[in-house]
């Protein structure tokens, strides 16, 4: 990911996705979902790109997409229509190691019942590139301690993850993200229900990583946030359709905010910038 090779990028093309109401999110191919009158769109036409070292922040209002973007880039969605490509491979195509290897998700955290330990917990993310029942390897152990070191979270690592504030378990999982070797991290809210210090500290690690080289895709609630620490900006709208895109300068102005998510410009300026 560091060096002084081309970095690679990660892209949708011409995106639309969704789910069925039967079925629930769509897994089969574009031409099969056209023929099914239960097929429910929720993004469309979407055209963007995350190369390697680079932090992209979605933002919009709730039901815009953003979460289905990410499950769709990480492919966990197959689209309706276009394709995801990762460094010029169709997402598709891939087995799900190849997948591995160059997109790691993380959903919004939820509390977990089961009291494994930071490095325990850590240590899955290996187990994409190994299988359930592969040995470790140095190369794995030395990765998990890596990702511990990198999230802070090292004089933590024998402790079990139910004992842990919300701050720390949004760290841990991200860091099993990085023990997972992708290049790509996806990641949905990761701010989401903690305070203005752990969000701070949690997109100070998202800015890191992109400083080593990944990219990072991340949806974000909090604008002041995705103003401080983004390198660009896409606006998702409420049909699922890319509003505004570019600079945080750029996108986020009192007219654009203001017409995504409904609101005066001068409500805006109160509560947002």
């Amino acid at each position: 990911m560091t060096g002084d090779h081309s970095p690679g990028f990660l892209e949708l093309r011409s995106v639309s996705a969704g789910y069925d109401n039967s079925r629930g999110y769509s897994s089969r191919r574009g031409s099969n979902v056209k023929r099914n009158r239960t097929a429910v769109p929720v993004l469309s036409g979407i055209d963007l790109s995350v190369k390697e070292g680079e932090l992209l922040v979605l933002a919009g209002p709730n039901g815009s997409g953003k979460t289905t973007l990410l499950k769709t880039a990480g492919g966990l969605i197959t689209p309706m229509e276009g394709k995801v490509l990762i460094n010029g491979k169709d997402l598709a195509l891939l087995n799900l190691k190849e997948r591995a290897s160059l997109a790691a998700f993380l959903f919004q955290v939820r509390e977990s019942p089961w009291p494994f330990t930071v490095r325990q917990t850590v240590a899955q993310g290996s187990y994409a590139r190994r299988g359930w029942l592969g040995a470790e390897t140095k190369a794995d152990r030395e990765a998990v301690t890596s990702a511990l070191e990198k999230a802070d979270l090292a004089t933590l690592a024998e402790r079990p993850i139910t004992e842990l504030s919300g701050g720390e378990l949004q760290r841990v999982y991200i860091a099993r993200c990085i023990a997972q070797g992708a290049v790509f991290l996806l990641l949905d809210e990761p701010e989401n229900n903690l305070d203005f210090k752990y969000a701070n500290m949690i997109l100070t690690l998202l800015s890191d990583l992109v400083r080593e080289g990944r990219g990072v895709i991340v949806s974000l609630h909090d604008l002041r946030l995705a103003s401080r620490f983004a390198h660009r900006i896409v606006l998702l709208s409420q049909d699922g359709t890319i509003s505004a895109a570019g600079k945080p300068n750029e996108v986020l102005t009192e007219e654009i905010i203001g017409r995504v998510y409904d609101m005066s410009e001068d409500l805006v300026r109160d509560l947002i910038l």
